[in-house]
């Protein structure tokens, strides 16, 4: 057993980590607050967070959110965040998240609307996931083939993400 094998099941067990579906990994829930604000769909909650470990073969599928997504980086290897944004040259935007120690942004925020997913680069990848107001699942869309149409320049990155 590697020693990024023993890393992983000991993350899973001491952060109570379970699979997440449909986009592979795991996850939990560490905050919902309890104070409502005013949300995309009326009143709901102030804020959540997750953690999120993604293994190699686990993306988090392109999606996007009706509120704005911080993600927080903790341990393993760096991430990539794709965002695709027809504003952009090539119509897709990449973020490195990472240790700050390597030179890498540790806090990234994709901001409510946006198509994006991510991606370990390499065995696995802790990372914190903070929504404001707090996700819900009804704010959850995921992306499909037909934004291959509308971003014919990010192609390798979309079917990558799907």
């Amino acid at each position: 057993m590697s020693a990024s094998e023993v890393d992983v099941r000991e993350l899973v067990e001491r952060l109570q980590l379970e699979p997440l579906l449909p986009e592979g990994g795991f996850f939990r829930r560490t905050h919902y607050s309890s104070t409502e604000v005013q949300g995309p769909d009326g009143r709901g909650r102030a804020l959540n967070a997750i953690f999120y470990l993604m293994l190699r073969d686990n993306v988090s599928k392109l999606h996007r959110l009706r509120v704005d997504e911080t993600w927080h980086f903790y341990h393993g290897a760096s991430v990539t965040i794709v965002e695709l944004d027809e504003s952009v040259q090539g119509q897709l935007r990449t973020t490195r998240l990472g240790s700050v120690v390597s030179g890498l942004c540790p806090q990234y925020t994709v901001n409510a609307g946006t198509w994006f997913g991510a991606y370990p680069e390499g065995s696995f990848s802790l990372v914190g996931c903070t929504c404001g107001p707090a996700f819900e699942f009804e704010h959850f869309e995921l992306g499909d083939a037909s934004l291959l149409e509308k971003y014919p320049e990010a192609e390798e990155q979309i079917k990558r993400l799907l």
